[in-house]
């Protein structure tokens, strides 16, 4: 709630677990959100747009974000 709420904080989201995956990606089809993540987080097969901060990368999937993330977490 708080993450949709205030948009301009950054929230560590590893603390939601995966269930919290498809709540994100629906509210970030509007407005945009930066969290904070300390393992890799499922979010399903469905293609999406996540931004990698770190990394300045966008990727697409579940395949093009393991590899990624791995550096990262």
């Amino acid at each position: 709630m708080l993450i949709r709420m205030m948009p301009e904080q950054v929230f560590n989201a590893s603390q939601c677990g995966d269930n919290c995956a498809r709540w994100l990606l629906k509210m970030t089809e509007a407005e945009n959100r930066t969290v904070n993540l300390r393992h890799l987080m499922d979010f399903g097969d469905a293609p999406f747009a996540i931004h990698i901060v770190n990394m300045d990368e966008i990727v697409h999937s579940m395949r093009e974000l393991v590899p990624v993330a791995g550096l990262l977490v």
